[in-house]
């Protein structure tokens, strides 16, 4: 069910690409505000904005993707109160790689997607650690692959399918309307 394939998917008319994206944008704008308003106060937070832009990667166009993934990265960037440009940077990263391989590579069964997932949850964690690379020692950054990047994972991909069938049944429905 992690899936749309092009005979699911009818033509989109004006006014449903408007509809799309904002139902997308919604999504996007609430990922952003769960993450950084209610889940901190879990002791482990899900990354719903990198499993969103996945989403995005494999199943909408390049430029609204790459736009819509710099933007709420920006977003989660500006109340995040991380250093600027990191959630900027993983998200752009993460949704280019997903949207090359999902070009180059057959992701139609849930296990690729997972794959996908999972790939995006270490490529999120490297770049963190590339640009933190001088607040770092030995010890820390094991603690962080251990503790962090292995909850993010289990996390994101425990999430993975509720997220990507609520927005597909979304955009089926406005594209019923």
């Amino acid at each position: 069910m992690l899936q749309l394939s092009s005979e699911q998917e009818p033509s989109l008319s004006e006014t449903n690409k408007l509809r799309t994206f904002g139902l997308l944008g919604a999504c996007g704008v609430g990922a952003v505000l769960l993450q950084t308003t209610a889940f901190p106060h879990f002791p482990f937070v899900p990354d719903l904005l990198l499993i969103f832009c996945v989403y995005l990667g494999i199943y909408h166009g390049a430029m609204a993707g790459a736009a819509s993934a710099f933007f709420l990265g920006y977003m989660l960037d500006s109340c995040s109160g991380a250093p600027a440009g990191m959630w900027t940077l993983a998200m752009s990263l993460v949704f280019t790689v997903t949207k090359l391989l999902s070009q180059r590579l057959w992701i139609q069964n849930p296990l690729c997607v997972l794959g996908l997932v999972a790939g995006a949850v270490l490529l999120k964690a490297g770049t963190f650690l590339a640009l933190l690379e001088g607040h770092w020692a030995v010890a820390p950054i094991w603690s962080f692959l251990t503790q962090y990047v292995l909850w993010d994972l289990l996390l994101a991909l425990s999430l993975t399918p509720l997220i990507f069938v609520l927005l597909a049944r979304g955009e089926r429905a406005i594209a019923r309307v």
